[in-house]
Formats: C-alpha cells, structure tokens, sequence
C-alpha cells in the first residue's frame, strides 16, 4: 500500500527542552511523490526518522502523537518490521556504508531478513539492476565514486523492497549528472514500481518537477501541504523563510505570469505564446535578454566583515600551483595532471568538475596536507613539499565537505574559540571575536549547543566559523553548500564576498552549484579528469555548452531558457509532473 498517516506529531531529544517537531498532521497517499522542503534545522530529517521508527526506538526522547504507516503505528511495532516497509536513504552514503565489497553490502539486510542464498542473489542482482550497477556486485566500496557509492546507498534499500521509501538529501554529495541520474532512478522507482516517495532538501529546482506535493516545513511546523500545482503559487512564504524557490517559477512571478513553470519546455511555452496576467514595464523576452532578471539575485541583506584584519596587498601571490601531478599511494593513476595557477589576494575562485574529477585533492595541496608527486605547490612563500600544515595554520583555513571531521568541541561557542585560543589571543580578544564570529555566521542562539546536535547545515555553518576565526589569507571551502538552506548559504556567501573586497583575503571554494558561481567567483577553475580545461571568469566558462559538458556541468535554468530551443539537451526535467495525489 504504502500509505502513512501522522497525528499531532511532537518530538524532543534527550539532550533538548524544546521540542523538535511541534504538531504535525499529514497524510501521505499510496504512490505519492512529496518534496519535503524548509530552512536549515526546521526538522525535516527527524521527521523523516519517526517515519521508518529510527525515532524513537533508536533515539529516545519524548515523542507524542501517531505516526501510522500502512495502518499500524510506528511506535507499536519492533523497528525490524517497519524497516521493511520503509527505507530509509540518508545524506552521506559513507553513513550507511560498512562492507568491503557492493554484494555484501546489498546482502547484509537480506540476510537479517532469513532469506534463501538464491532469493538473496536474485534480489542482489534486481536491485544493481535498478540502479544502474549490473556487474558491480563484486566492486570494492572504497573504490567508488561518490555517486556510485549513493547507488549501492539505494540499491541497499531497494533489496528490501519497501513500499516506501525515504530519502534525506541524497544529491547534495552529487555532481549535476550524478544528480540527474540518481533522481531518474526515484522517479522510475515511484512511477513504475508505485513505491511512495518523500525526499528531503534543497535542491528545489531539481525535484520540485518530479513531485506530486510539497511540503513545507518551518520551526519544527508542517506550515504548507499542497498539490504541485499549487505549492508555488505564494512565492514570498519561501523568501520569508529563506528557502529556495524553483528557479522558472520565480522567473514567471518576476514577468507577472500567475503560472509556475518548473521546467524548461513548459516555461518556453509559457513565455512564448502567452501574455504576463499583469502590466510590465518592458517585455519579458526584453527582460530576460538583458539580465534584468537574473537567477542569482539575492535578497539577503548586507552582512558585517571582520573588524579586526590583516589586509594582504591585492597584487600579492598568495600561492602558486606549478606543474602540479599528483597521484595516491598504490596506485598507477595522476588524480592531478600537470596543473599551473597563481592564486592572488581579493579573489573569489570558484573550483567546478564532476565528482572524482580532482577537486578536493587540489584544496589539500594548498593546506599542505598532501604533497605534490610532480612539480611545486607554494602558500604564503612556502613550499608545501618542506612545510606541514601546522606551519600555515591561521594563514590558510580549511573546511571540508563533512564538517563533523572538524567538529571536536563540547559547544559551538567553544568551537568557534578553539583556534584563537590555540594562538595565545588573550581573554579579551577571545571574548571579542567569539560574539563577533557567532553574529556575522547566525550562531548567537546556538552558542551552548552541541555541535554533533545540530543539523547538518548548522554544524557546516559552525565549521565555517571555526575555521573563519583566525581570519585567515586564504579561506578553502570543499562543497560550502552541502546541508545549506537559500538565505545561509547567500549569507554565507555575502559575508565571505564582502570580506575579500574589504581586506583582500582570498576564497576558494568547491562547488557543483553554477547559480552560486555566477553570484560571487571572480574566477572559475574548471577541471576534467584531473586536467584543469579552463581558467578565467564563470561568464566566459558558462558561455560554452561544450567546455560544461566536459566537466559535468549545466548552467542555471534561466541561461538554458535563453538559448534556442534546439541547443538545449534533453534531461528528465523536461518531463511534465505527475498528477496530483
């Protein structure tokens, strides 16, 4: 059936006095397709563990109300059995991930189940099937990028067979094609299989066109519950809560159309044979040829930079990249290939590339943490072959894409304090630019948390100011929008962008993200299997569709919607949505 019914729905950690989830009643139909969407922290991922029993049976707590799934209660039931109607996909693979090789893994919850050796290599083999993976049950895990890693994830969850199945972020790890091709396997999943499907996220643009119902979620609150065709007919309550809207949905709203597109060919349609419900100034194909509505505009009010700075002089080379190949231990393979760039004070370099294409490898080149197998790599005058990473420390920060590999304090204030401390600030000075990081990153009102408490978002937004409190030259981002709702992520973004203008510090960062490229890089790095195939300004490096091809990259909807029709590929998002449910 696939059915779920919840009840006046509220739920408190142990180690919290308020409530995560406070009241919340929906019903979800068998077959259906929701997006369930809201700010960082809102509750989406402890919503989704009531779901399938994790809470409370694995958590404690205090929860009250129902949670139904097929008719019988969560809570009145062993978690075994509710686990086999409901699967459960989180955001990190490396999370549910424990075997060596892809058949053990798929096997593990077969084998729990009691089931024969043949119904287990059947379903081993339907489930590679499904997702894309036949002939990778003998594959080492480790071995696995990472959106083959998120497959083997969900080809773990559909060995069981659940008539439902719950996903919490599954493309935030992904790469634009990753991206499309894990979404195309849900898509196929609910609509061939009838499998209900609830996907939690921020990635809007994305899922929004394959749904049947939004769900919108504020303060631990269901505050919306609509059929797609109607989820965005009130823009403003996203911006409100600082969620991202689909991209063409807002671009009709901006021409004063009461239609919301969400995909390429419909808003085509829209635009072209149909006229804007109210009067505008200019018209739209005016508008959209000359940029004056752009995908990237923010709404995010201007952010505070740092009072105290060490400004660098902006013609000054804070690091050099000469030659640079790099291969791993035991292995045969370059993971960088002769790769040459200087790195100066003030900019905004944004590094783009398919998952595996050498992204992360080239950041921990410029931290020290690994060292070049050919040619040189220079920070701040040093050669990262003589130097360790203590010695470039408050000069050079780093963030990585999972933040918990930085998280180690007891509190976010005492997160954030670490590093100053660390360098003999005194108390004063500890004190003074603690209240500072906490306000300039939104962590006031998280200060006594702990870290490992938070949201992912949150402990991404604490290990941003972690690393933000030495005031460092050079700031290395790895993925900063992973876990990210729309008004940090801008805020973030905001803060960092006005900080380099001001006192010419440097960010790097590592992204998938094209809309957020075009808002705030100078610069773009664009790499290919290890080769850097570009190195100049986003406007150049989007301007040719075949340069992103080659680095598994598309450009924002709106940029699409401005070529001819005829240029643009085919996705899945051409699709039209699915009927209401």
């Amino acid at each position: 059936m696939g059915s779920i019914e919840i009840e006046n729905l509220h739920f408190t950690y142990p180690s919290r006095n308020t409530p995560t989830l406070r009241g919340i009643d929906a019903r979800v139909n068998p077959k259906a397709f929701i997006l369930l969407t809201g700010p960082t922290g809102c509750g989406k991922s402890t919503l989704l563990r009531t779901l399938n029993g994790l809470i409370p049976h694995a958590s404690g707590g205090k929860l009250t109300g129902n949670v139904r799934v097929n008719g019988t209660g969560v809570s009145e039931q062993p978690i075994a059995v509710t686990c086999q109607q409901v699967g459960l996909l989180f955001q990190n693979p490396e999370e549910q991930l424990f075997c060596i090789i892809v058949e053990d893994e798929i096997a593990f919850g077969l084998e729990n189940l009691g089931l024969s050796s043949h119904e287990i290599d059947r379903r081993i083999d339907s489930a590679l099937a499904q997702v894309g993976l036949a002939g990778f049950r003998n594959r080492q895990i480790a071995a696995l990028s990472s959106g083959q890693k998120q497959r083997v994830a969900l080809a773990c969850v559909c060995a069981m067979q659940p008539q439902i199945l719950l996903l919490d972020e599954p493309t935030s790890y992904l790469d634009p094609q990753a991206t499309h091709d894990i979404l195309k396997i849900i898509r196929e999943l609910n609509r061939k299989l009838g499998i209900t499907v609830i996907v939690a996220g921020h990635q809007v643009n994305e899922i929004a066109p394959l749904c049947s119902r939004v769900w919108l979620m504020n303060d631990g609150k269901l505050v919306s519950n609509l059929p797609i065709d109607q989820a965005f007919t009130d823009l403003e309550r996203y911006s409100q809560l600082g969620v991202q809207v689909p991209e063409l949905a807002q671009v009709a709203e901006q021409l004063g159309y009461s239609e919301r597109p969400l995909t390429l060919n419909h808003a085509a349609q829209l635009f072209v044979n149909s006229t804007p419900d109210s009067t505008q100034p200019r018209s739209h194909r005016d508008k959209l040829s000359s940029g004056l509505i752009s995908s990237n505009a923010s709404s995010t009010d201007p952010t505070p930079v740092p009072t105290q700075t060490t400004p660098s002089n902006p013609d000054s080379i804070l690091a050099e990249v000469q030659n640079l190949s790099f291969r791993y231990p035991q292995t045969s393979v370059d993971v960088l290939k002769n790769i040459s760039f200087q790195i100066k004070g003030g900019e905004v370099i944004a590094i783009m590339g398919a998952n595996g294409s050498g992204k992360t490898t080239l950041l921990l080149h410029l931290i020290a943490l690994l060292r070049p197998s050919e040619g040189q790599v220079f920070v701040k005058d040093q050669d990262t072959r003589r130097c360790k990473p203590r010695h470039l420390a408050g000069q050079v920060g780093i963030v990585f894409q999972n933040p918990d590999l930085l998280l180690q304090a007891s509190t976010v204030s005492e997160e954030v304090a670490f590093g100053p401390k660390n360098f003999r600030l005194s108390r004063q000075e500890v004190e003074e630019r603690l209240e500072e990081i906490l306000l300039m990153f939104d962590l006031e009102i998280l200060k006594a948390e702990a870290p490992y408490a938070l949201s992912r978002g949150q402990r991404q937004r604490t290990a941003v100011a972690a690393s933000f409190s030495l005031y460092p030259d050079l700031l290395l981002l790895d993925e900063p929008t992973t876990g990210q709702d729309y008004y940090h992520l801008q805020q973030l973004m905001q803060m960092l962008n006005n900080t380099t203008k001001a006192q010419n510090r440097t960010v790097i960062f590592c992204t998938h993200d094209a809309r957020l490229t075009l808002e705030y890089a100078s610069r773009v790095l664009l790499l290919h299997r290890g080769e850097l195939i570009f190195d100049g300004t986003p406007d150049t490096a989007f301007a040719n569709p075949e340069r992103l091809e080659q680095a598994s990259l598309v450009p924002p909807l709106t940029m699409q919607l401005q070529r001819p029709q005829n240029d643009k590929t085919s996705s899945s998002h051409e699709n039209p949505p699915p009927r209401n449910r």
